[in-house]
């Protein structure tokens, strides 16, 4: 989580939305340090030891289609990128999470490396239930939310809604390797489509994040909108309570 005393703004760090490369420019151009830790939530880490005044800061975070996240969490195990998963390691945070996603990754790295899966056969297998990151329980507090998908044009937006000019686009960093084609395109066979549509339909319609036309013949099943709702539930409990 980044500060700024200056400025009077939080950003909120969600994973995957190049949080880290906006940090790190906050950090280096707009008068931010970090506080707390990376992934803290606004709501209970921060609010929590915040004082008044810093409670009414702006606060932006960001926001990326989980469909490319997936697509990108697949291609980092197959990499083993940045030696995390050959070599795993505790997350600094968390009292349950920390465990549970180095379980997590583990899994996944041995079963994409060792028996060779494709993108297809990892979807598949790993993503069972509808999709949901804790955006479900922080972003509706937001001031604003730059999306990875148009990262340059939002940080400026953000930036506007801060009330400091914008110095330089963000600097690329932390990119996957291996990703070659645009993340829809992975998702080759309607079997995946319909699965994908299961998955993610109803976390993409909640933010306005839309599906392809050439996918128009499959439909979001309307068990997934109840899965959901029913998962978001214990999620929620999750997030805020022993992760």
């Amino acid at each position: 989580m980044i500060i700024s005393h200056k400025h009077k703004y939080v950003f909120v760090e969600l994973p995957q939305t190049a949080s880290s490369a906006i940090a790190k420019e906050l950090k280096a151009n707009y008068d931010g340090h970090e506080i707390l830790f990376k992934h803290a939530l606004y709501s209970t880490d921060f609010l929590k030891q915040a004082k008044p005044e810093e409670k009414a800061y702006k606060v932006i975070s960001g926001m990326r289609n989980p469909m490319d996240i997936c697509v990108s969490n697949y291609f980092k195990f197959k990499t083993d990128h940045e030696n995390r998963y050959s070599n795993p390691r505790l997350m600094q945070h968390g009292f349950l999470r920390k465990y549970i996603m180095r379980w997590w990754n583990v899994r996944q790295y041995k079963s994409i490396v060792e028996k060779g899966e494709t993108f297809e056969q990892f979807f598949t297998r790993a993503y069972s239930v509808p999709y949901a990151s804790w955006s479900i329980i922080e972003h509706k507090r937001m001031d604003f939310i730059i999306r990875f998908e148009n990262l340059n044009d939002d940080f400026a937006q953000a930036l506007k809604v801060i009330g400091v000019d914008k110095v330089r686009d963000i600097p690329v960093a932390n990119k996957t390797a291996e990703k070659t084609k645009t993340f829809w395109e992975y998702y080759e066979t309607d079997t995946a489509k319909r699965r994908a549509k299961y998955i993610f339909g109803p976390y993409l319609k909640r933010w306005d994040y839309d599906f392809p036309e050439s996918w128009n013949h499959i439909q979001v099943p309307w068990y997934s909108f109840f899965m959901y709702r029913m998962v978001n539930i214990a999620r929620v409990i999750f997030w805020k309570f022993l992760r």
